[in-house]
């Protein structure tokens, strides 16, 4: 399975998981393997599910708030993990910690997920704790994206 981390994963944090915790059955691939560091979401989204991409894993929550990205999300067919938000205002070495303790659930829930589906981790630092999936509204947000594109086209 080929993930893709979002920028707001930092790429020393990303090689930390490709070096010591990647399943083999996985890839690990960051936003600036695509040339897309800086680029709305909903572009790089679309590059990685053309370039054979499977899951994304994000730290940015705005992401589920945006329609275009949203669609982006479920016409690509990816599977989406969202981090905790606190997980963004740590520093580096907690950031570290909480990845190294989730990534091997993170791994498990996008081996079992199917094409579109979401899961968030919580923060919390239990060892009995899982992800958790949760629905987005693709429907809706497809009508929020066309009428968006209506207003400014």
């Amino acid at each position: 399975m080929r993930i893709c981390a979002d920028e707001n994963v930092a790429p020393l944090l990303t090689q930390l998981i490709r070096d010591s915790l990647l399943g083999k059955a996985h890839t690990l691939d960051l936003v600036d393997d695509h040339q897309a560091r800086g680029v709305d979401d909903q572009i790089w989204v679309r590059k990685f599910a053309d370039a054979g991409g499977d899951a994304i894993v994000g730290a940015d929550a705005k992401m589920l708030t945006r329609p275009h990205e949203v669609v982006a999300i479920f016409e690509a067919g990816l599977r989406l993990v969202v981090l905790p938000g606190q997980w963004a205002q740590q520093p580096k070495n907690i950031q570290i910690a909480f990845l190294f303790l989730w990534w091997p659930r993170i791994e498990k829930a996008f081996e079992t997920a199917k094409a579109r589906q979401c899961f968030k981790v919580p923060w919390s630092w239990k060892e009995t704790d899982t992800v958790s999936e949760f629905k987005l509204d693709f429907q809706e947000a497809q009508k929020k994206a066309k009428k968006a594109a209506r207003r400014n086209g």
